[in-house]
């Protein structure tokens, strides 16, 4: 069978796991209740660079903001698996409404800067990873032959409002105030989770556990790659800053957005190809390949931005390489989580992006004011290799581990 025969075949799975009772609610209401993760650190920029003058008072902002979001993400997670979703997201939608309301009204009202910064971890770290809540659904409702499809269903979700948001936060903050896109984003994250919270049919069962747990920590299989997706964040932190200093020396500042929007194109397509096919390799295998793959095309970056369109099609195949990396990834740690414990899991990886999103930005912007454009692009390149790197090295060492005899 041909690979378009097999990937056409492979499309009609989608339609398979959304026609699985509540999948066709739970996606939707998923897509509304990210709008916070995935807008909120734009719409904050945005508020405290009107209010300041100063985008890099902006950008001390949003560190801990950021922070918070990676640091709490598990921790809510790990509360969702012992108490059930439901619950949990309420709770957790009510101390994001209070933290964000207190954050609006210390930035509004001229507060001391350091209240700021204070209030955005808290409203970071009030902000619940309700990806993995609907990504541990899919653990429940698809069976294995399913999941690929599943989850890559989810991956297109994410780059929907990726594609979607910023533009909308962008536009509403220039045609009315910040803070009224910030509230929208928050509006629309509120009706998501929600929703999501009321549909108690789909969510995992909650398993209680009776002995006292310390610190919150990662399952040991999870560990290479939720370290690789550190350096995975740092990619789209690097290019975020690579092309918008590469549209800003070119007198083009324009062109960042449609470069961000090829590169979320591509993310989406990849992933419904990725869902689709039938891998031979493991989802681990995948995720070390694909990311060395990816880091040979972003090689080719610095040397096209000389030509707009030269560039937007190395944005189009690194898009299209990145994909299977961010798919095999959550594949990875739906297969090694422990029971009572998936939707934690779930939210290592995507927190870990996170966290790496601010470190990969500041180090392409140093690259970007020492040399200019051409070496915050090769950041890119980089992180992609350290992220295959260290999942090579992750996974060798949980066999070494696995063949140990001694206990």
């Amino acid at each position: 069978m041909s690979v378009a025969a097999e990937t056409g075949q492979g499309v009609r799975a989608y339609g398979q796991v959304l026609r699985l009772p509540g999948a066709r609610t739970f996606v939707a209401a998923g897509i509304l209740a990210r709008f916070p993760r995935a807008t909120l650190s734009l719409g904050i920029i945005l508020l405290v660079s009107a209010a300041t003058g100063s985008f890099a008072s902006a950008g001390l902002v949003v560190a801990p903001l950021v922070v918070g979001m990676a640091i709490a993400a598990p921790l809510w997670s790990s509360r969702m698996d012992r108490h059930g979703q439901s619950r949990v997201i309420l709770v957790s939608l009510g101390c994001l409404v209070l933290a964000a309301s207190a954050f609006l009204a210390l930035v509004l009202t001229g507060a001391p800067f350091w209240t700021w910064l204070i209030a955005a971890f808290v409203t970071g770290a009030a902000t619940p990873d309700l990806t993995s809540a609907v990504r541990a659904r899919w653990t429940v409702l698809a069976p294995p032959s399913q999941r690929t499809a599943a989850l890559a269903l989810e991956t297109i979700a994410d780059q929907m409002v990726f594609i979607a948001g910023p533009p909308a936060i962008t536009a509403v903050a220039a045609a009315l105030d910040p803070a009224v896109a910030v509230l929208g984003s928050l509006a629309l994250g509120l009706i998501g989770g929600v929703w999501l919270a009321s549909q108690r049919g789909t969510q995992p069962a909650s398993t209680p556990r009776t002995e006292r747990r310390g610190v919150v920590l990662p399952p040991a299989g999870v560990i290479p790659i939720a370290l690789a997706c550190v350096a995975l964040g740092g990619v789209f932190g690097a290019f975020d800053v690579g092309l918008v200093g590469w549209a800003e020396v070119g007198g083009r500042p324009w062109l960042a957005g449609p470069a961000f929007s090829a590169l979320a194109v591509a993310i989406a397509i990849g992933s419904v190809v990725t869902g689709a096919r039938t891998w031979r390799l493991s989802p681990a295998a995948r995720y070390i390949g694909f990311a060395a793959l990816a880091a040979l095309v972003a090689v080719g970056l610095p040397f096209a931005q000389g030509s707009v369109p030269v560039l937007f099609g190395v944005i189009l195949l690194l898009g299209l390489a990145v994909s299977p990396v961010m798919v095999s990834g959550i594949l990875v740690a739906s297969a090694r989580a422990p029971e009572g414990r998936v939707t934690e899991t779930l939210a290592y990886p995507t927190a870990a992006m996170s966290l790496g999103v601010p470190i990969g930005g500041v180090i392409a912007g140093a690259a970007l004011d020492a040399t200019g454009p051409a070496a915050a692009l090769v950041t890119i390149a980089v992180s992609l290799a350290l992220a295959a790197g260290i999942a090579a090295v992750g996974e060798a060492v949980l066999r070494v581990g696995r063949s140990d005899p001694t206990p």
